[in-house]
This record gives C-alpha cells, structure tokens and sequence, in this order.
C-alpha cells in the first residue's frame, strides 16, 4: 500500500464492523442514566476516532476511501433513526437525544483542539480553513445534518419534532459553513417555523435563533456578545416549571458563522420572522422559546417588554427574571423603565410581581446605590411609579439604605431625589413598625423649619424676573415631598403641632403658592387634630382673604350694580346723572387695567377655587347644616365661576358645584338640570367629570329625588340612554361604568337600558373602546350571577338583541371586528344558566329561566322565515339547561309546540334539523315516564296546552290570511293584465 503511514496500515487490517460494533450498546447504555454520559461520549469519540483512522485505497490506487467513517456514520445514522420515532416527553429519548449532542459537540471541540495545536506546532498565525472544513468531525455533522433535514418534511409529528430537536442541538456544532448550506438550513427551519404543532415549532424557534448571532457586534443597547447568554440565570423554586417543555429553551444564542457577504441582511430577516412569532404565535410555550432566544436589540427590546403583558404568567415571569436582566438598565428610556415597574409589580401573579421586585433591585445595584436609582425617574410625573420601585428596592437590596446617612448634611444639601427618599422611606419604616423610624424621621418642629426654608427658596425662584424652569421645578418637588412627609408625621409635640399648623395657614394664603401643594397643604391642617367644623372655618377665611382682589367678586359687584338700574328710576335728573358719571368713570377704570393684572386676578380665581374644591373633597358634613360657612362659598364663589365666560374658570365652577351637590340634597335639586345640560356641552376631561359627578348623584339620592322638580325616573333613564351615544371612548366609557354601577346597586332595572348595553358590548363599533369592554365583561357576569332576577331581565331581552346583532354581523365586511352571532348566542346562554346564579338569602332561585327561553325560541321558529335565523335558534336549543323539577305539563305544551313546527314548519338544513330533534329527544328521555303518566283530562284542563293549541292556530290562521291576500294580489294582478289586453284590441279594432 503505497503512500500510507504505518499507522494506517495496521487500520485497514481491521474490519470496520467491528469497528462500529459498541455503539449500538453505547446507545442503549445512555437511555438509563445521565450520570455516564461523560464515560460514554469519550468510549464513543474512541469508536470515532479508530473509524476516522481506517481508510481503503480507490480502485485506481490514487486516493483513499474514508471507509471507517462511513461506517461509522451509517451506524450513527441508525441510532438516529430510532431515536427520531420516540415522542416527546419519553425520557429515554431524550438522554439519547442529549447524548447525541454531547458527543458531535465534544468531536467537535477535539478536532478544533488539534487543528490549534498543529499551527501552534508549525507556527502559523491562522487556521487552515480547509483543513477545518475537511476534518472527521465536520464530516459528520454535515452528513447528520443533511440526513435530519429530510426528517423535518416527515408526515409524523413525532419525528418531525426530533429532527428539528437535534438540528437546534447540533447548529452549535457547525463551526464555518458555506452560504449554499446555511440558505438551505435556514429555509427548512423557517418551513418548520410554521408547523401545525406547537412543539416543532417551538424547536425551530431555538435553532433558528442561533442564526442571529451575525447580529451580535452590530447591536446597541443589546447583549455584548452571544456567549454572554452562557451563563444560565440563577434558579430558584419558580423557575422549574420554564423547562417543563424542553430544556433545549435555554440553549447558548451561539452564532453560526457564514460565508455569505449579506449576513446582515439575512440575519435581519432571522429577526423577523422570530419577532413575529414572539407577536403572534398562538402557543404560550413557543412564545416563551422565542422569548428566552431572541437576542435583545434596539429593535427587538420593544417586542421582549411586551411579552411582560402575556396572558400565560410564566411567560411573564421569563420576561422579568430571564430577558430584561440582560439588558443594561440605561439602554431603556424613562418611559419604557416607567411601564416595566407598572406592569411588573401591578401583576397579579406573586411569582411576576416577586421577578419583577428583584429585577428592579438589580437596577439599583447597578446604578449604585438608591439616589442614583431615584434619579432615573421623573419625579414631577411619575411619584407613585417611583414610589412603588422604592418599595420593591427597599424589600430586595435592603443593604443599600446603609451607605444613606440622613443627618444634618442630608438636610442641608437636599436634593429632589434625596427627599423624595426620605419620604418614601419613613412611609416604609412606618408601614412595617421598623425600629429605625425613631432614628431617622425628623421631629415636627425640624420639619417644619426645614419646609420653611424651602419654601422661601421657591418663592424667590418664582418671584424672579428671569424665570429658571428647572430650578423651580426641582424646588417644588422638594417642598412637595417635606409637605407630604409633614401629612405623616407624629403631632404628639404641641410646639411642633402649632409650628406645622401655622406654616401651612401661612402656605395657603400665600399668593404664589402653586395648585399643586393645595391638597397636601389641606391634609396637614386636618392632620393637626382639629375639627371638620374648625377646619371648614380656617379653610373659608384663606379663600375670603385670596377673594379680596378677586375677578368674580369684582364682576359680582358690577352685575349688583347693573340690576340696580330699577332703583334709578327713583332719583332726580341729576342724581342719575351723577351716577352714570361713576359708572362711565368705572368701566374706562377696568378697560385701563392691562393684561397683566387680569391674568393675575384670573389665577387667583382659580386658586380660589382650586381652594374650595380640595375642601369640598376633605368634608363629609351637610353644607347648609354642620358646615354652614361652604354655603357662602357657593353663593359668592361656585355660583359667579359657573356664570363666567372664561372656559377655565366655569369648568372648575362646575366641579366644584358637583361635589357641593354630593355633600347637600337641595343642591343637587338645583344643580342637576345645569349640570346635565353642561355634560352635553362640554367635551373632553370636563364632560367626562360633569358625568361622574352626575352618575355620583344618582348613586347617592336616587333616581327618584327629582320627582317633585320635574325630572322623575322616566326623564332620568332617558338622559342614561342618551349618554350611551357617546362618540368619543373616553366619555362613553364612562356614561357605561355610570349605568353598571346603578344597575349593580339596583337603583336602575330598565330591560331596554340593559339591551342597550348588550348591544355595546359584542357591536364592532366598541371593538376599540377596550375601558367600555372590559368595565361590561365584568359587569355581565356579575350582573347575572347574583340575583335570578337579574338574569330573568338579561333573557327577557337576549333574542331581541341577538336578531339586532344578526344582522349587524351580516352586514359588516370585516367580520373579524366583530363576534360570530353563535358565540354570542353562546353567552347569553350562559350568562342566564340558572346553575350558574349564586346562592342568596335575598332572592328564590328561578329553575326556569332557560325553558321560559326555550318555549320563546320555539315561537320564534313558527314566525321566522329566514334560514340562518332559524338555524342559529336552532342550535341555540340543545344548549339550554332545562331541570327535573319543571311541571310536565309544561314539558308536553313545549313538546306540542315542537311536533307543531316540524309539521306545519319544517327546517330547511340538516343541522337545524338535527339540532331541533336532539333537544327534542333529549326532553322526551328525561321526561317520558311523567309524560306518559299523564291522563286525558289533565291533558285537557291544562291552561298551558290550551295556550299553545292557540297560539298554533293562531299562527296557522296568519299563514291561511296571508295565503289569501297573496292569491287575491295575484287575481288582481291578473285582472290588470286582461283589461289591458282587452283595451289594446279595442284600439287596435277601432283603427
């Protein structure tokens, strides 16, 4: 054998069956435990290696034959095949699926080991590239992968799934492959992609995610680098259940390299396709695979905080534990950081709430250290978001709160952030009773000279000629923070108690104070421990001294004047004159006055009335009874605001004289007519206070208490079902969660307002309005279940609603904006089972309910001429719950009424007709013995059969009249048609 080594030689000698032999029980020992995989890989890598060293000579003597390694991978093609007919979840299968990966990767790496060791021996700088392309290993991975993607065309569900299994298993271990090979690989994945089944699709999704790895150097704010994805997160008892489907989710995102010279372009489209999967595919556990694979980019970093919205909670949970801690905190914006704390720590589910408190402790530590952290957030905007990341950084990394000393240099160098801090933990400390408070929290007096100083800073800032937005608005903040701090304070010092309460009198008759602090000043006062009644009077004083140089007391004053002019008639020639010099010279006054100081006397109108409207929210006494004093605020303040021209200052006009109404009956007498006009008039946030303010007042005194003004039940219920008109959401969501709130109360039980909001609730028209949706899915339900009442009312009206949204559906042209009429029908069904209504002492159950509803439909099959209306009632039928416990007579009057229509009303379509006779046969199963039981005389005395033989008749006497006026049109018709032709022969004899 010339030109073969020694070695070489003593190979061929051998057979290579006997080679290949021990791997059949290489194979079969790997299905037991996985505790030898590591012996059995390397015995393996021995067989492979011998192989890979027996070669024979061509017939021509020139080249040689790799015999050994064909044997060996017909043998492992073999093992393959076996393993490819095993179905998920076997774990036998899957060790030998593991094994198998194992030992391409180990073959892989030791021939990639050599390969580095022989050019560090001959001291080259670079690889041999086509070296690596022809070594035994690479060989094999090319020949197994080529045999597996004839798997994945498989008619088998089973073997599909195991080919892509172990194609996503072995792309790790492709190394450098030419662009014919990678087009092709990654065309069979993305046919795979789209696979009926969930779990084909979900391993398709994992190798195909090893393709993006192209993307890697390229992307900002994602991952550095794909080996980074290496590292498997930390466990803990909730994350088990992630790998329930596959381990292979959490395989590295380890790039495969390509030689195509448009690997960008291609791996873009990788990204596509996976991104719209993680979008829209319908299988939660596909979504999860593309979630934990795709690698976070600017592109893709949007579609990933989505997922934080899944419907599945583990998904969820992967989002907050898995995903987005790979990303550095500064690649999101202030408000993608904003929603990911909302929608994390809102969740529902302990275990997303408890990812997503530690995912946020991460960003803490990260920023280094809690101001840092702060800092992140728009604190002017965004408290309760900030404040609900403080909390979850308080729970999580409590050892940041050491390196924070709040002594006299916190104080004195306070920032926006560092006393948006303190606040928030001292609220923390008191909430869980912690023994630091005494230490940390600030004595009243302290906090109250400390409020001083800042106060006196933001007043210079806001007094100032040359205006610096933000140092005003961090100021504000700062104030806002120590106030709302003060709301919590211990007021057990009297010398602080008196100190804080004076600072806050002073506060709110301050000019330049901004609307903002007026609500928090006014809980501090009431927190002094005073009385509502002395309260009401401190807080009326500050308004009649802002009101000094009011607008509305000015024009108040003028409009006196004007009706004076009665009086006039009174005084001498020159009397009047006088007077009517003064009013000359007082209206040239007010036209002199500039812009500037109307525009100041505006805002103190509005403060004034910002003023009485946090009032009226912190008092629960009557107006003209315990709190006598707000009585002469409406008179002089609410009332001049509602009748001002300026848009602004009516509008808090109407507020405030809404919630004046809540606190005082007469009030609302008064007040209910104009505020019902305005919510017509007015739209946008306006319209949609003026109608909860309205909606409140109902809830509130009824709907009765304006009978004796006019405005009685009848005129209330016509204003709800006008307001159910609404065009813009906003408003009409709220008119919705108004009329719910009064139905649920029982305040309201009109069955043609209850078919209106039906007809909101599956009509196209509020497909987009998801507030009315998802207030009325609730409602429903609630509704129905509680009181049988209730769902008498609901069935009463179910098939008028069901024909009107028939034929909505019918006409739209996109029907996907709307729900099929049998889904609809479906859960008026369903929310009228009478199995389903709660147990309560207040109301009987109503077993009957859903006969009553049958007897109905069957009616409407005798008048009904339209196909599918009588189909759709049809399989309607069979879907009711009818009881044991109902009277047979009832039962052979239903029944009567059946055999009725069949004879006198046939179906047209076999479906309605299979439909009817299940709920027929299943009437006469459940009900023959007492049928049967029945005697002829009851029969007869029975008022229900000798209703239903009228109704019969009755229906069949319609169809005879109608059969009737049709021949007579048909003779006149006739009749017509002959005395033409007799007057044409006339004339055509006359000529």
């Amino acid at each position: 054998m010339p030109g073969l080594s020694k070695q070489q030689k003593q190979a061929a000698a051998s057979d290579p069956s006997k080679l290949v032999a021990p791997i059949a029980a290489l194979f079969a020992a790997t299905q037991h435990t996985l505790a030898s995989h590591r012996k059995n890989i390397n015995a393996l890598h021995a067989v492979f290696l011998a192989c890979a060293a027996y070669t024979t000579l061509s017939d021509d003597g020139e080249s040689l034959r790799l015999t050994g390694e064909k044997a060996f991978g017909d043998a492992i093609r073999d093992a393959t095949a076996r393993v490819l007919v095993v179905k998920k979840g076997v774990e036998q299968g899957d060790r030998v699926v593991k094994f198998l990966a194992g030992f391409v990767a180990f073959a892989v790496e030791y021939d990639e080991k050599k390969r580095q060791e022989a050019a560090a021996a001959r001291g080259d700088d670079e690889e041999d590239e086509d070296e690596e392309e022809d070594g035994p290993s690479t060989r094999l991975v090319s020949q197994l992968l080529a045999f597996l993607l004839k798997g994945f065309l498989a008619k088998n569900k089973v073997v599909r799934f195991r080919a892509v299994q172990l194609v996503a298993l072995l792309i790790n271990s492709l190394g450098e492959i030419d662009d014919e090979s990678y087009q092709n690989l990654k065309a069979a994945l993305l046919n795979r992609i789209r696979d009926k089944e969930s779990s084909v699709r979900m391993q398709a999704v994992v190798a195909l995610s090893k393709l993006q790895g192209a993307d890697d150097s390229g992307s900002e704010g994602g991952a550095e680098d794909g080996d980074d994805s290496e590292e498997e997160p930390e466990k803990d008892s909730d994350d088990e259940d992630l790998r329930e489907d596959s381990d292979e989710e959490y395989e590295e995102k380890k790039p495969v390299k390509k030689g195509s010279k448009k690997e960008i372009e291609k791996e873009a489209k990788v990204a596509e396709v996976l991104m719209d999967v993680l979008s829209y595919d319908a299988a939660s556990e596909v979504r999860r695979a593309t979630l934990l694979n795709l690698l976070p980019t600017p592109s893709t970093l949007p579609l990933l905080l989505q997922r934080t919205l899944d419907v599945d909670p583990i998904n969820r949970r992967a989002a907050f534990s898995h995903v987005l801690p790979e990303v550095p905190v500064d690649s999101y914006t202030r408000a993608q950081r904003a929603e990911l704390v909302k929608r994390g720590l809102d969740d529902r589910e302990g275990s997303v709430k408890k990812a997503a408190m530690t995912l946020v402790g991460r960003w803490a530590v990260e920023k280094g250290g809690v101001l840092p952290f702060v800092e992140m957030f728009d604190l002017e905007n965004e408290t309760k978001v900030a404040e609900m990341a403080l909390g979850a950084v308080f729970e999580t990394k409590p050892e940041l709160l050491q390196s924070v000393e709040f002594g006299e240099e916190f104080y004195d160098t306070i920032t926006p952030a560092s006393a948006f801090l303190l606040r928030t933990y001292i609220a923390y400390l008191r909430r869980t009773s912690s023994p630091l408070l005494d230490d940390i929290a600030p004595v009243v007096t302290r906090l109250a000279f400390l409020i001083q100083s800042q106060w006196t800073e933001l007043v210079v800032l806001l007094e100032n000629e040359e205006r610096d937005e933000d140092a005003e608005r961090e100021s504000l903040i700062i104030v806002r923070e120590l106030i709302a701090e003060a709301e919590g304070a211990d007021y057990g010092d009297e010398m602080g108690r008196r100190a804080m309460f004076d600072l806050m009198r002073g506060l709110l008759g301050h000019a330049s104070l901004p609307a903002s602090l007026i609500p928090p000043c006014l809980d501090v006062l009431l927190k002094g421990g005073i009385q509502e009644k002395d309260f009401v009077r401190i807080v009326v004083e500050i308004v009649q001294v802002l009101r000094s140089d009011s607008a509305l007391l000015t024009s108040e004053s003028e409009v006196d004047d004007d009706d004076d002019d009665d009086e006039d008639l009174d005084l001498d020639e020159d009397s009047m004159r006088e007077r009517s010099d003064k009013k000359k010279q007082a209206k040239r006054a007010a036209k002199s006055r500039g812009a500037a100081e109307l525009k100041r006397r505006k805002e103190l109108d509005l403060r004034c009335l910002a003023v009485c409207k946090a009032l009226l929210e912190r008092v629960m006494g009557a107006i003209k009874g315990e709190n006598s004093m707000v009585h002469g605020l409406v008179l002089d303040l609410i009332v001049p605001a509602v009748k001002s021209k300026d848009h602004a200052v009516r509008a808090q006009g109407l507020l405030c004289l809404g919630l004046g109404c809540l606190l005082d009956k007469s009030m609302a007498l008064d007040s209910f007519e104009l505020l019902a006009r305005q919510s017509q008039a007015t739209e946008g946030e306006l319209q949609v206070k003026i109608l909860q303010t309205l909606f409140d007042m109902l809830i509130l005194h009824g709907i009765n208490f304006g009978a004796e003004r006019g405005f009685g039940p009848d005129v209330i219920l016509a204003f709800l079902l006008n307001n159910l008109e609404q065009e813009e959401h906003d408003v009409a969501a709220t008119a919705v969660v108004g009329i719910v709130k009064l139905m649920l109360y029982g305040l309201v039980k009109d069955e043609e307002l209850l078919s209106r909001l039906v007809l909101l609730y599956f009509a196209s028209e509020t497909a987009d309005n998801q507030e009315l949706r998802q207030c009325l899915s609730y409602f429903f339900p609630r509704y129905c279940y509680e009181n049988p009442l209730n769902q008498r009312r609901v069935a009463n009206v179910s098939l008028t609603a069901l024909a009107l949204l028939k034929g909505v559906y019918d006409d739209l042209d996109d029907k996907t904006t709307m729900v099929a009429p049998l889904q609809i029908g479906l859960q008026l069904v369903d929310w009228t089972d009478p199995q389903k209504a709660f147990d309560s002492e207040f109301a009987e159950p109503d077993e009957t309910i859903h006969f009553d509803l049958a007897v109905q439909m069957v009616k409407l099959l005798f008048t009904q001429e339209q196909k599918d209306e009588r189909k759709l009632l049809c399989q309607l039928l069979p879907k009711l719950y009818i009881p044991d416990e109902i009277d047979e007579l009832k039962i052979k009057s239903l029944l009567t009424l059946i055999a009725s229509l069949k004879l006198n009303r046939p179906l047209a379509d076999t479906v309605s007709k299979n439909a009817l006779v299940r709920f027929e046969t299943s009437l006469t199963k459940a009900f023959g013995e007492k049928l049967d039981a029945l005697t002829e005389d009851q029969i007869k005395e029975a008022e229900e059969l000798k209703a239903t033989h009228d109704f019969i008749r009755q229906a069949l006497d319609d169809d005879e009249a109608e059969e009737e006026e049709d021949e007579e049109e048909e003779d006149e018709e006739a009749g017509g048609d002959e005395e033409d032709e007799e007057e044409g022969v006339a004339e055509s004899d006359e000529e």
